[in-house]
């Protein structure tokens, strides 16, 4: 408020909304309801890449366009459909009958991320594929899996046309270094409590000779040019506190529902938050934070594990 960034209040009020919903969740959540919750994702795979492709059908004559369809841009639109493909592999992974629908919603949202063009999506998407088949033991489907990336390689070494943005890497990365030098500089103005979110939107906003964008597109720029030192210290023992838990189940849990999906999850975004923050909106941001509340699943099933080892220790104890 002291730096006039209404942008950022409104923006702070729907980050905790999204936490305080992800909270509920994970104090209420069921398996069954958690698995039901993920197939929605799976299934909205299948009518989103139909209204992908009416999308690019619709605008052919530009050959550089990139569907987005009602997110808000195209980077956020692939970080979304990269999830999804994530949770179609785990769920296709964790039970025997009916996957094929998890193969065709994969497709679908396969398409989606192919006609959204953003190269670091499919990035999160290899780490978190990798990440969570690792996790989950399946080491001859990761071996199958990454047959399947190093022929697509071969495929668009071969024919570059196919993948068009590759060309225009170069010039992408100099604006994220660009932005990242800038970003860095802003720190410097406010570096115990930042702006608020969007900090940098604003500071350039107002800027000459800056490139302006919404955020600093980086994991570790962006709390400090939003929240400064002391902001980004309370982020990072939230963070350490929520991923503590989850790796305590992991550790404790020899069938866990949620933590695996979690970890590779969190695996891939971190990867791509490393060049863009697509976390940092409201339809990203809802997602994941409900797929977050899912350690709850797990939670619920470690004290019920603890609580039954303690009455039989207490049972032995009395005989």
């Amino acid at each position: 408020m002291v730096h006039k960034n209404y942008l950022g209040i409104a923006c702070s009020l729907g980050f905790f909304l999204i936490v305080t919903i992800s909270y509920y969740v994970r104090s209420v959540i069921t398996e069954r309801v958690f698995e039901h919750g993920l197939d929605i994702c799976c299934y909205c795979a299948i009518p989103i890449g139909v209204a992908a492709i009416i999308e690019k059908v619709i605008n052919s004559a530009d050959d550089s366009y990139r569907c987005k369809l009602w997110f808000f841009n195209e980077n956020y639109f692939c970080t979304i459909m990269a999830a999804v493909i994530i949770i179609c592999a785990f769920r296709a992974t964790s039970y025997k009958k009916s996957v094929v629908i998890y193969y065709v919603c994969a497709f679908f949202a396969a398409i989606s991320m192919y006609l959204g063009e953003s190269i670091f999506a499919f990035v999160n998407l290899f780490v978190g594929i990798c990440v969570m088949l690792v996790l989950r033991h399946k080491h001859l489907t990761l071996a199958a899996f990454l047959l399947m990336v190093c022929f697509c390689l071969v495929i668009i070494y071969c024919v570059p046309d196919l993948f068009p943005r590759i060309a225009e890497s170069n010039i992408t990365t100099d604006r994220r270094i660009r932005i990242w030098n800038e970003a860095m500089t802003f720190i410097k103005e406010n570096p115990l409590f930042g702006r608020g979110f969007l900090s940098y939107h604003q500071i350039t906003a107002a800027a000459q000779g800056v490139y302006k964008t919404q955020h600093a597109h980086n994991f570790a720029l962006e709390p400090l040019v939003s929240f400064g030192i002391i902001g980004s210290l309370l982020l990072i023992g939230f963070i350490w506190s929520y991923y503590g838990k989850v790796a305590e189940c992991k550790e404790l849990l020899r069938k866990n529902c949620a933590t695996s999906l979690i970890l590779a999850l969190s695996a891939g975004m971190m990867i791509h938050m490393t060049t863009d923050m697509t976390i940092l909106w409201i339809q990203t941001g809802l997602l994941f934070g409900l797929i977050l509340g899912g350690i709850g699943v797990d939670e619920k099933a470690l004290n019920k594990r603890i609580n039954a080892c303690a009455n039989k220790n207490s049972s032995k104890t009395e005989e």
